[in-house]
């Protein structure tokens, strides 16, 4: 199984790692509305590592005003955080692979996206305009962003069920499909 684990060390020198209007295929949908239902029958997640350092857990407003728990959600199931700006050329280039990729995955693994300095009106644009079908929200106060060492977007983090952070890359999408194929069991 080729799965990288970052250490904490590791982790800092690595990272130093839909929306209210809805989406496509969502039809205005709140958040709540695209978030995955129950894990489905037949479908088992790899167990981390034990020298897997706990995600920093964190709320996430998104953008519809909703609160959503990230601590919560990864105590079901798989999360991949996939930081991004509405300005990020490659983050545009990339979010045709990812809503292939939470299509794919719909209800075993939940998708967010985390923006920072963007208003809701222009995050909200890059939700519709490139048809987001994850939750997105903003991360205001830029803690999130500090805790996992997002310098810029894009950057994906995988963090397993049960919290466990298993890969953080800056760059976006290059491995994500096999990174999470070595995760779940179908």
């Amino acid at each position: 199984m080729r799965r990288s684990v970052l250490s904490s060390a590791m982790l800092v020198a690595a990272l130093a790692l839909a929306g209210c209007t809805g989406s496509a295929g969502d039809a205005g949908q709140p958040p709540s509305a695209v978030l995955p239902g129950p894990v489905p029958d037949g479908v088992t997640f790899v167990t981390p590592p034990t020298s897997a350092p706990r995600a920093p857990g964190f709320t996430l407003d998104l953008l519809d005003g909703t609160v959503l728990d990230m601590s919560e959600q990864w105590d079901r199931r798989p999360v991949v955080l996939v930081f991004l700006e509405p300005w990020c050329t490659l983050c545009t280039e990339q979010q045709r692979e990812i809503n292939q990729l939470v299509e794919d995955y719909r209800d075993a693994i939940l998708f967010v996206g985390v923006g920072n300095d963007a208003t809701v009106e222009r995050m909200s644009e890059y939700v519709r305009d490139n048809g987001v079908k994850h939750p997105v929200g903003i991360d205001r106060s830029g803690q999130i962003w500090q805790k996992y060492r997002v310098e810029e977007p894009p950057l994906i983090a995988l963090v397993s069920k049960g919290g466990k952070l298993l890969r953080g890359w800056p760059g976006g999408t290059d491995t994500l499909r096999a990174q999470m194929d070595d995760l779940v069991a179908r």
